[in-house]
């Protein structure tokens, strides 16, 4: 797998970058273990990480991941898969969602949901609408590329101390997104690490 951050075109919404906005990173392998298991993710041992200042398809630099892909049950919805991090519980998969949480914690999660595109929208479509939802609160990070499909990236504060990021794209025709919501504190480095380590298993189509 590889994660790339997208320079932003002139003239689109104004990006801010911090913490996983930043992030750039090149996985080789990174599957996921059996659906809904609690066993690591399937690597292949024939493929490695692109060495550091390489480039990639798109010409942006690259470099090694310094954040373990995430290792727990995987979360599903048709178009989007990710292992959550280890130890996490997780919800009952329906169609539109699949959801994990750590254990003895209320309120931070992390989960996949989808909803149909039918054919109706395009990416950039899809964002600029959900951004002028969220008003003046919201923010549209820099997009990643990951594995050659855009995603785009909101932040959000739902309600006084709740902060929510979505990593959002189309895929198999859905309207696809990991969402990730944190209500206990979690200190930036803490947010990042659980950010980066289940984008790092994000399989699309």
């Amino acid at each position: 797998m590889t994660i790339v951050v997208r320079v932003p075109r002139a003239g689109s919404w104004p990006r801010a970058a911090t913490g996983a906005a930043g992030l750039v990173l090149v996985l080789a392998g990174c599957g996921s273990g059996p659906e809904g298991g609690d066993g690591p993710a399937d690597t292949d041992a024939s493929q490695s990480p692109t060495a550091p200042g390489s480039s990639s398809p798109t010409g942006e630099p690259e470099s090694t991941p310094t954040v373990a892909p995430a290792t727990g049950r995987v979360l599903k919805v048709k178009g989007m898969r990710v292992n959550a991090p280890e130890g996490w519980e997780t919800t009952m998969r329906v169609a539109v969602g699949h959801g994990s949480f750590p254990p003895g914690q209320v309120g931070t999660t992390a989960g996949v949901v989808r909803f149909p595109n039918s054919g109706l929208f395009t990416i950039e479509e899809i964002a600029d609408e959900e951004v002028a939802d969220l008003g003046r609160g919201g923010k549209r990070l820099d997009d990643l590329e990951i594995d050659g499909t855009q995603v785009y990236h909101l932040v959000w504060t739902d309600e006084k101390g709740v902060e929510v990021e979505r990593f959002a794209t189309i895929a198999a025709d859905q309207r696809v997104a990991l969402v990730f919501t944190f209500a206990n504190g979690e200190s930036r480095a803490e947010k990042d690490e659980i950010i980066e380590s289940m984008l790092a298993t994000m399989q699309l189509g």
